[in-house]
């Protein structure tokens, strides 16, 4: 995050749209990967994806008894509230302990320091332009 130490940020809350899913997460999360692929454009169904890499031991649970998990490939595993069908989060069998919570589910999620993304060639050829109208927002239409 920038210009805050962070050990120092506070604690952020997530849930799901039913709010079946919810949890804390702990500082650090700091870096948010953003992903262009067509697998995780699907699981997200979205033009692209925002996760927000922590450690396990950085998430408290406050539900997660709808968490429904899929083996999308082998040994990557998507997790989606059983409820409404938000994405929560993906994990990898080689990597355990990591957790890629979906950044859209992070209430407050503040600017990251680190800004990644991935497989930007896969990217849909308006996503440029989008990014500039966010960075520049008009009054909306009605």
């Amino acid at each position: 995050m920038e210009n805050q130490n962070p050990a120092e940020a506070p604690a952020l809350l997530g849930q799901c749209l039913c709010g079946d899913t919810a949890y804390r997460v702990s500082p650090p999360y700091d870096r948010v990967e953003v992903c262009h692929c067509m697998q995780c454009r699907r699981s997200n169904g979205s033009a692209l994806h925002m996760v927000v890499p922590v450690d396990e031991g950085q998430v408290e649970w406050l539900g997660r008894e709808a968490i429904t998990e899929y083996e999308s490939s082998p040994g990557k595993i998507r997790a989606f509230c059983g409820r409404c069908g938000s994405p929560v989060y993906s994990r990898r069998e080689s990597r355990p302990g990591n957790l890629r919570l979906r950044a859209g589910l992070i209430l407050d999620l503040p600017q990251p320091s680190e800004l990644v993304q991935q497989y930007g060639e896969f990217a849909l050829p308006w996503i440029a332009p989008l990014a500039r109208m966010v960075a520049t927002p008009e009054k909306e239409t009605e």
